[in-house]
């Protein structure tokens, strides 16, 4: 009796795990490069959205804001993390992007904001970022690989000013592109004068690189910031008091912003996106916590995206949470 028990026990056990397995919710999701903000807040949300629902198992790899759309289209990621801009542009299949990525679908906008940040060391003779251009400075500036965000806005930045990375190397400065934490390291090392990160604030490689050499953050100019907007980038602010140890840190310092914002692939089925949507939403006080970027966070911004459809599993979230009809 007791062992057809145990193997009448053994069976039951083996079938739940085997239902278990069959309820896992495997996804990737693609974020931002090591040592950025995007990747360390995919894994808070991951912790979050585990701690919830065991059977979710997301797998957070590296990526960039430019490039993860692409991939999502293509199937290499099931969500990623996105910014407006690119996601309309990659979704209409405007510059950068060739072709239309029709299956782009929204999950979650309005995930707080990433900061273009101007970083300069503090020897460096310009007041402004048109003095740094005006000038013609044999300057060493560092940014993030193409294919991010970052590299992209520098680029029209540099257009802004009628320059090219081959003038700033033809003047004895360097253009280098390179990850967040190779960055720090060659500002610290004084092998960069100025980085160009756009990270959410506080951003963790500016407030690393600000701890071994003293910089400043120029703020943006009023004709930058409009030519910037043309691009679909909205205004902001760094606020006072995000980098102790930046030299100008008491001051408000006006720059260009994109939201934080979650995609996912059309083909994705509804059920896991669903889940994933609902956790966050109910939730908000946990996702406020995951990054100070996230701490204003608000669910009634989180449906809204000019003219890029919602994942279905994410529409119904919403629709229960009275955030859509």
């Amino acid at each position: 009796m007791r062992r057809r028990t145990g193997v009448v026990l053994g069976l039951a056990l083996a079938l739940g795990a085997g239902t278990a397995w069959a309820q896992q919710k495997n996804l990737t999701w693609t974020a931002g490069q090591l040592g950025g903000g995007w990747y360390a807040q995919a894994g808070g949300f991951v912790e979050l959205v585990k701690s919830k629902d065991p059977s979710f198992n997301i797998k957070v790899v590296p990526g960039a804001g430019i490039q993860n759309m692409t991939k999502l289209q293509q199937g290499e990621t099931e969500i990623a993390w996105g910014l407006p801009p690119f996601i309309a542009a990659s979704y209409n299949g405007q510059d950068p992007y060739p072709d239309k990525h029709a299956d782009m679908r929204l999950v979650m906008n309005g995930l707080g904001y990433v900061h273009v940040q101007f970083c300069v060391a503090d020897d460096v003779p310009a007041g402004s970022i048109r003095e740094v251009f005006a000038k013609k400075l044999p300057l060493k500036i560092g940014t993030t690989p193409p294919g991010g965000s970052d590299e992209w806005v520098l680029r029209k930045i540099f257009e802004f000013y009628g320059t090219t990375y081959n003038d700033v190397r033809g003047r004895g400065g360097k253009v280098v592109l390179v990850s967040y934490t190779d960055l720090v390291t060659q500002f610290r090392d004084r092998n960069l004068d100025v980085l160009v990160p756009n990270l959410a604030v506080p951003g963790a490689a500016i407030q690393e690189a600000s701890l071994g050499r003293k910089m400043r953050i120029l703020p943006m100019d009023d004709d930058l910031l409009k030519y910037l907007e043309g691009f679909g980038l909205a205004r902001g602010v760094v606020p006072p008091g995000s980098y102790k140890d930046v030299v100008n840190n008491t001051q408000a310092i006006p720059t260009i912003t994109m939201a934080n914002t979650i995609v996912a692939n059309a083909k994705v089925p509804e059920g896991p996106v669903y889940e994933f949507t609902k956790i966050l939403l109910g939730n908000l006080e946990a996702v406020r916590k995951v990054h100070p970027a996230f701490k204003d966070f608000n669910p009634k911004d989180a449906v809204r995206l000019a003219n890029v459809p919602l994942h279905p599993g994410a529409a119904r979230a919403y629709k229960e949470a009275g955030l859509l009809n």
